[in-house]
């Protein structure tokens, strides 16, 4: 005779058991997955702003070190000292206006922080020799000017580097008479044609400025730009960007003894904090985790005159 097997199925209650603990380890998991993708959207982003606050202050070091390089004694190495880089002085929330953007201004002969030692005198030739490996910082077509360190003036006008005929050596494309010591300092090349005589302006102006985003709604996102003017007022280099997603920047003045001034004869070193944030237009994305400022601060000494 065969024994009957009963077989028994899930209870409803046993299912919906089943169900809610895989609900809850579904959520979890979730949860989880959303919160790993939010750190890494915020990882990506913070890294880009913090590596646009590096090269924008790495820019603006370089300059403000450069400033008053070979330039006459009568020039002081700024021409304007804003404390504040966004000023909304109309309170309308927003920095549109060009008089809410100020300019930060240095002078300098060379705005490529490029330069090299001569180190043989010469009479009418277009061969000169240079200090070891520092040739390096040339290229053919390169515009270049001769200066002396001594008076701290222009000993020739401005030519170009037509080739370089052994190590250590250029060859330009106008013969010079130089003495050794004196240094060949790398100029801005004009993108279009000068008027006559405009390229052999002397110092020449550099300009910093923030300006609005216009791909963004966020008024807090602004660019670094960066422009060359010589000394008649014409532009060399025209704005140019340096970094963006800059959200601040403040300037600080010091004098011999450390405190500020505003008085640019007294002006040797500058404070630098620049401040940068991701972008804060996405608030509507449930992935945002709003936004992230980083901020970058350094002093940097001004260097009068030529530092070898």
């Amino acid at each position: 005779m065969k024994q009957q097997i009963q077989s028994r199925g899930f209870t409803l209650v046993e299912v919906l058991v089943v169900l809610v603990i895989m609900g809850v380890v579904t959520g979890a998991v979730y949860t989880t997955f959303l919160s790993t993708q939010r750190q890494a959207y915020t990882q990506d982003e913070v890294v880009e702003v913090q590596q646009n606050l590096r090269a924008a202050l790495d820019y603006l070091v370089k300059d403000i070190r450069m400033a008053q390089f070979m330039a006459p004694a009568d020039e002081t190495a700024l021409v304007t000292v804003p404390g504040q880089m966004l000023v909304d002085s109309n309170g309308d929330g927003d920095y549109a206006d060009t008089a809410e953007r100020p300019i930060l201004s240095l002078v300098s002969a060379t705005s490529m922080h490029g330069y090299a030692r001569i180190t043989q005198a010469v009479s009418s030739s277009t061969t000169l020799n240079l200090a070891t490996n520092t040739e390096q910082q040339f290229a053919v077509g390169d515009n270049v000017r001769i200066f002396r360190p001594v008076d701290l003036n222009p000993v020739t006008a401005s030519c170009t580097i037509s080739s370089f005929p052994a190590d250590n050596q250029v060859e330009l494309s106008t013969a010079v008479t130089v003495s050794a010591g004196d240094l060949l300092v790398l100029l801005p090349n004009w993108p279009l044609s000068p008027p006559p005589g405009v390229v052999d302006s002397f110092p020449l102006q550099i300009d910093y400025q923030l300006a609005d985003d216009g791909s963004s709604a966020d008024v807090n996102m602004n660019q670094l730009q960066r422009r060359v003017m010589n000394q008649g007022g014409d532009t060399v280099e025209d704005w140019q960007l340096i970094a963006s997603k800059i959200s601040g920047l403040a300037l600080s003045y010091l004098d011999d003894a450390g405190n500020t001034t505003t008085d640019l004869d007294e002006v040797v070193a500058i404070e630098i904090t620049m401040t940068a944030r991701t972008d804060a237009t996405r608030a509507a994305n449930s992935n945002f985790p709003g936004a992230k400022e980083r901020s970058l601060s350094t002093t940097v000494k001004i260097h009068n005159g030529v530092m070898l």
